[in-house]
């Protein structure tokens, strides 16, 4: 417990300290807290910090404020990779077991096929159509779900410039234009990834009036508001719903994934809303 406490007690004091002694303490200081350690790239650490942070709110205010966008033509788009039956990791759920059941097993689905969703979420908590990436030979029962905005095919499951151009020209164009009731420009914030501004992109954006605003590299891990807020709880959510649907012998499939995805993308519209429109006005 705690390893690195123990370590500056031991390089004080010459002597190991016992798991109790550090329960404690902590519990005599709860200015502080033992928790996992999550891995941060040191680019990322290097490149999040307040200079940084600073300049990018001062331009995307800027923008914002010298084009007069209102909030309904400000969009935050990102994509969100699922494996087809929730990936090996277990959900935080707890279930109920026999007191003498030393394994705890729940049935897990055994596919690690990939799906990506081009996910897009405007500034005042509606939704535009995602576009869907699924691997050469899955199912297309897309065209059926309600709500789909585009279909493509990738080799490794992700998105790419055709893929990217053929989301942008099908799916976010048609869907941001009919919500412009200001005629106001429309603003797109993504990540700075070379698909979302490709030559092809600008000119599609400058002939519809929308401005491409690319967040700094190596900070989306705190400033792109749909990963950050978003996908996290989606994440949760979905190994649940597979977990759920493998435990009654009816798990998910190339030829349901699409609309499984959306039952539960859906059911956690507020939650997004809230937060997208929280983080942009913050």
């Amino acid at each position: 417990m705690c390893l690195q406490l123990r370590q500056k007690v031991f390089d004080v004091s010459g002597k190991e300290p016992s798991k109790k002694w550090v329960q404690q303490f902590l519990k005599a200081h709860l200015e502080i807290n033992a928790k996992r350690p999550r891995p941060l790239d040191p680019k990322r650490a290097r490149a999040f910090n307040p200079a940084t942070v600073q300049v990018h709110c001062e331009l995307l205010a800027e923008v914002i404020f010298k084009y007069e966008i209102p909030v309904e033509n400000i969009y935050n788009t990102d994509e969100k990779g699922i494996q087809l039956r929730g990936g090996r990791k277990s959900s935080t759920t707890e279930w109920i077991f026999v007191a003498t059941d030393q394994n705890h097993y729940i049935l897990k689905g055994d596919s690690l096929l990939l799906i990506t969703f081009i996910e897009t979420v405007c500034a005042n908590g509606t939704l535009c159509s995602p576009g869907v990436i699924m691997p050469p030979g899955a199912m297309r029962e897309w065209y059926m779900v309600e709500g789909i905005g585009c279909f493509s095919q990738s080799a490794n499951g992700w998105t790419d410039n055709l893929i990217c151009h053929q989301w942008f020209e099908k799916a976010f164009i048609p869907c941001a234009k009919s919500r412009n009731i200001s005629g106001k420009p429309i603003l797109l914030i993504s990540d700075g990834h070379q698909s979302h501004e490709t030559p092809e992109m600008r000119t599609l954006a400058f002939d519809n009036c929308i401005i491409l605003y690319s967040l700094p590299p190596k900070i989306t891990h705190k400033l792109q508001s749909l990963d950050v807020g978003v996908f996290g709880t989606l994440q949760a959510a979905w190994t649940k719903h597979c977990e759920t649907r493998a435990i009654q012998r009816n798990p998910i499939t190339q030829y349901n994934v699409v609309s499984e995805y959306m039952q539960v993308w859906n059911l956690s519209l507020n939650f997004r809303s809230f937060f997208f429109l929280k983080f942009l006005l913050d």
